[in-house]
């Protein structure tokens, strides 16, 4: 997984702190145009395997529970690795 070192200071940081999660695709997005209300979060990991969307989320948005009392909302789009 490469690091997310071209992004805004709030992508770099929710990148750090979702690293956690061992994910093998990792993309933060900043689509409030910079201003770090709103992110888009595309995570692939190994963890989420056999839980429901909602328990997948739920482990990404305990990650970011301090983050996300300053932003105005944050997508998250989480998935399993294709096993081989």
């Amino acid at each position: 997984m490469e690091s997310q070192s071209d992004g805004t200071a709030g992508e770099r940081h929710i990148f750090d702190k979702l690293r956690e999660l061992t994910p093998t695709k990792l993309a933060v997005t900043d689509s409030s145009g910079g201003c770090g209300s709103m992110y888009v979060v595309e995570i692939e990991a190994e963890c989420f395997r056999g839980l429901t969307r909602v328990k997948q989320t739920k482990l990404v948005n305990a990650l970011l529970k301090e983050e996300l009392k300053e932003m105005h909302g944050m997508r998250v789009i989480c998935s399993v690795p294709s096993q081989i």
